[in-house]
């Protein structure tokens, strides 16, 4: 329940709109039950008095019709209420999942699956909507319902009070309780299942030219199969409860019909109540057991929501791989790096990554470390942009420690350029302004000319609001990276990070890129790891790293 208490407090931005749901909805509810009620007395009352004039039935059938009224337009209003209440909240929840995943970048981030984080954010997030919906408004109804009908029972009869009493407990707290407990494996497993289901859609969809390729993809989709037959099999035994649990709410309400009946009758026999009195106690314990219907189901569902809300609060309260500092240093104009006896791992107990480095970088520098694939490079890059920090040794910044500046402020003095530039479902030019979103045309055509893309833009029927597809799918990987590239100008920072910058590309592009990247670094730090030797006459240093330590080669 702690879960659940968790994010119960995340919807007090929202309280307004809850408390009014909860309240529309008390009010439908007594409503419905005043009319039932009212309206069995009434009939009953007219019957008994026959044709005798002095029975006033003008004002309990007005009673009847305002009932009736505030019932529709109140179920009405409910509904729209406590929907428009989850709605805000979901939202809510989303902005507030984004935000807590932003200091997880990339450090923690990068040990999770985009089909996991995926599934946190859709199914996940959306199971919350019973929280309030399907649970706590529920729940409150309920219990101020039951209390108001016992009460209002008791005034005609204190047996009649205490059987009905007794019994929408039994269905408001002992049923829900049995159903839960039934379906506390399958409201979990629905929940692991349907996270288990999208992983494995998105791995074959993102790779499904390579199971064409090697004739996996039946075999991929079979299991595919297997899991959603299970997850259905699941759903059904859920499914099956919950109409056993709406059976036996309505097996007690009719034996709870019946006594109160038995008692009635008795009541009246001895004189202790009207005729009309005792239908208006029948119609009365009848529709009050409509206020613990829900309960069973709702209890059902709250294993399947204490998963959910299990699974968000896990990555949500995943420690950062870096401590921002309370107040950040401001970053001067010089842009001396130094790494002193840098040692790090990104797991405990695990082979150290890089070992006891000690490298200078003075402004201005054009440095390339070369080296196999694994050796360390790109760990390197990530500590100078404070991705991750060291476990022993210090990396400065103008004689401060990294430590002592945010990581917002430091990255802005960083331009990265790698293999993996991300491209967004956006225009190009949308894609661009994330490197300077207030950027003016000027601007901005003068880094589309910079990386050669003009003549891209030039053919393109809407040239800058060309629309890239998803992760630049509808490029060209020279056109893809000559928009990153577009985007490294465009932020113009005073340090350049290449990371395998021209990986996968022809030799004609790779060399276009690397003569453009020469212009623009001329007065800029410029640090590039490859594994290749193409675009070393960019650097005047060239640094090897093997199994973690680097070691210095030649000069250009």
């Amino acid at each position: 329940m702690r879960d659940l208490w968790f994010f119960l407090k995340l919807f007090k931005p929202h309280r307004v709109w809850l408390c009014t749901g909860i309240l529309l909805s008390l009010l439908t509810a007594f409503a419905s039950i005043s009319l039932l009620t009212l309206s069995g007395w009434f009939i009953s009352s007219s019957a008994l008095a026959g044709t005798a004039i002095s029975f006033n039935f003008m004002l309990p059938a007005a009673q009847i019709r305002a009932l009736a009224i505030t019932r529709t337009v109140g179920r009405y209003g409910e509904r729209l209420l406590t929907h428009e209440a989850t709605f805000r909240v979901l939202a809510s929840l989303r902005s507030w999942f984004f935000l807590q995943l932003i200091p997880l970048v990339p450090g923690r981030l990068a040990a999770l699956r985009s089909g996991d984080l995926l599934s946190n954010m859709i199914s996940d997030i959306d199971a919350l909507d019973a929280l309030y919906l399907r649970l706590l408004a529920p729940a409150i109804v309920a219990t101020l319902g039951v209390i108001a009908v016992v009460s209002f029972l008791y005034l005609y009869s204190p047996l009649i009070s205490l059987t009905t009493g007794t019994m929408l407990l039994l269905a408001a707290i002992a049923t829900p309780w049995l159903f839960k407990r039934l379906g506390l494996a399958g409201a979990e497993a629905i929940v692991a299942l349907a996270a288990s289901f999208r992983v494995r859609q998105i791995d074959m969809i993102q790779g499904l030219a390579d199971l064409l390729a090697n004739q996996a993809y039946s075999r991929f989709s079979g299991l595919l199969i297997n899991l959603s037959e299970l997850m259905i099999n699941t759903q059904r035994q859920n499914n099956r409860l919950t109409a056993m649990s709406s059976a036996l709410t309505l097996l007690l309400s009719q034996i709870t019909l019946l006594t109160a009946l038995v008692l009635a009758a008795i009541s009246f026999q001895d004189g202790l109540l009207s005729g009309a009195e005792l239908a208006l106690i029948i119609f009365c314990v009848m529709a009050a057991f409509e206020l613990v219907t829900p309960l069973p189901q709702a209890m059902q569902m709250l294993a399947k929501t204490q998963k959910a809300a299990s699974r968000i609060r896990h990555v949500a309260e995943l420690p950062p791989t870096v401590i921002q500092p309370k107040q950040g240093l401001a970053i001067a104009n010089s842009y001396e790096l130094q790494l002193n006896d840098v040692s790090f791992r990104y797991v405990d107990h695990h082979d150290w990554v890089l070992k006891n480095i000690t490298l200078t970088i003075p402004q201005g520098t054009k440095l390339a470390i070369i080296g196999a694939s694994g050796s360390g490079k790109t760990s390197l890059l990530q500590l100078l942009m404070r991705y991750f920090d060291p476990e022993h040794g210090d990396i400065l910044l103008s004689g401060q420690n990294l430590r002592k500046f945010n990581s917002d402020d430091l990255l802005l003095n960083f331009g990265l350029l790698s293999q993996r530039s991300q491209l967004f479902a956006a225009t190009i030019k949308e894609n661009l302004l994330i490197a300077k979103p207030k950027a003016t045309m000027t601007e901005l055509n003068a880094a589309i000319k910079a990386a050669g893309l003009e003549k891209l833009i030039s053919y393109l029927p809407e040239g800058m609001d060309t629309w890239v597809g998803e992760s630049g799918l509808k490029l060209s990987g020279g056109e893809a990276r000559r928009i990153a590239l577009a985007r490294l100008y465009l932020k113009d920072a005073p340090v350049l990070i290449l990371d395998e910058p021209t990986e996968g590309l022809d030799a004609d592009t790779e060399q276009e890129i690397f003569n453009a990247l020469a212009k623009f670094a001329v007065n800029k730090t410029l640090i590039m790891v490859t594994h290749r030797e193409s675009g070393l006459s960019l650097v005047d240093v060239i640094y090897r790293m093997e199994l973690g330590v680097l070691t210095e080669m030649a000069a250009s």
